[in-house]
């Protein structure tokens, strides 16, 4: 079963938000529509940075349409890179993928392969030991309340 692109699209941006000009995340990147870092080789680099829940002029800032080729590109990096973490991707359930591309989403590539202990367990689908690995992290602090969320979907797992 692969990734249901649609629904790890909603469960994204709900986590994310949308915000459709230029502001400064908790990491002091600069940011624009669902999540999206700006890098220098976006068009996007050239807008002015505003407070997140600041008012912007519409010329500083992006269209729905934008938003949505962003969020996509992302969301599509964020699968390919964890079809190169796990070497099992296709054999995990399809919610365990949605879980860890939301988190690749939010991290990036980088960042999810530094979880060396979660990601053992996601290997070995022993989702009680990725439930408690997950939550220690620098990421579960800076980000509580979505940590929270993506164990709780981890947790339901042992359910099933």
């Amino acid at each position: 079963m692969s990734v249901d692109t649609t629904q790890v699209y909603e469960e994204i941006a709900e986590d994310e938000g949308k915000i459709l000009h230029c502001y400064l995340c908790s990491e002091n990147h600069k940011t624009v529509g669902i999540g999206h870092k700006v890098l220098p080789a976006d068009p996007e680099y050239a807008l002015q940075t505003f407070g997140a829940y600041d008012d912007a002029p519409a010329e500083q800032s992006i269209t729905e349409q934008r938003c949505f080729e962003l969020f996509e590109q992302d969301v599509q990096t964020a699968i390919g890179d964890c079809v190169v973490i796990y070497d099992t991707w296709e054999e995990l359930p399809q919610e365990m993928q949605h879980i860890l591309v939301n988190m690749a989403f939010q991290m990036g590539q980088s960042g999810l392969s530094k979880f060396r202990n979660m990601n053992a367990a996601v290997s070995e689908q022993n989702w009680q030991r990725v439930a408690a690995e997950m939550m220690d992290s620098r990421w579960a602090r800076q980000t509580p309340n979505r940590a929270e969320r993506l164990q709780q979907r981890v947790l339901n797992l042992v359910a099933d």
